[in-house]
């Protein structure tokens, strides 16, 4: 990625970490509050494919540690792991309309990327949240995510200049190269 295009992953962390202790941690249901971090390293694998998108949520999850109680770098390995999947999984061959899929991973992402940080964190030693918590903190985190993916989906685009379109997998053909 060039110089240019990480200048502007940082202004929408930068927007995102303003979006996320201004509004989002105000947003509290039964202890848990959305996290725009994790959505944007979704919205980062899905957008940007599986490698460029873990190398955006890893310094995503940098900066959400900031934010957060927990050993520094727990964040960037669940962003990388839920980045590179979500982007895996958009490169499947297969017809799909976009902001539906964009919807439904943004869902799934949030679900697995809670549960991957709760898992992690209890392997780490950190407190684990009691049960009924836990399924608050997953049902918080979807729902923001499909409420907010398609504005998160736009600034990444804008950031990493890509095509808006889906992308299929390359498919190579026998023969010579002429």
């Amino acid at each position: 990625m060039s110089l240019r295009a990480w200048g502007r992953v940082v202004l929408v962390l930068v927007l995102t970490a303003v979006v996320q202790v201004g509004i989002l941690n105000g947003l509290v249901v039964d202890g848990a509050h959305p996290d725009a971090f994790l959505l944007l390293a979704i919205v980062a694998g899905a957008v940007a494919g599986s490698q460029r998108g873990a190398a955006v949520a890893f310094v995503v999850g940098l900066v959400a540690d900031l934010f957060v109680l927990t050993p520094y770098g727990l964040s960037s390995l669940c962003f990388v792991l839920v980045a590179f999947g979500v982007g895996a999984a958009t490169a499947l061959p297969g017809g799909r309309a976009p902001q539906s899929f964009r919807i439904v991973t943004a869902f799934a992402g949030g679900i697995a990327g809670s549960l991957l940080f709760a898992g992690l964190g209890a392997l780490l030693g950190q407190p684990e949240l009691p049960r009924h918590q836990l399924i608050a903190v997953v049902v918080v985190v979807a729902v923001a995510n499909v409420v907010l993916v398609l504005p998160a989906t736009g600034a990444l685009i804008w950031a990493l200049k890509v095509d808006s379109a889906p992308r299929e997998l390359a498919t190579t053909t026998g023969g010579s190269a002429r």
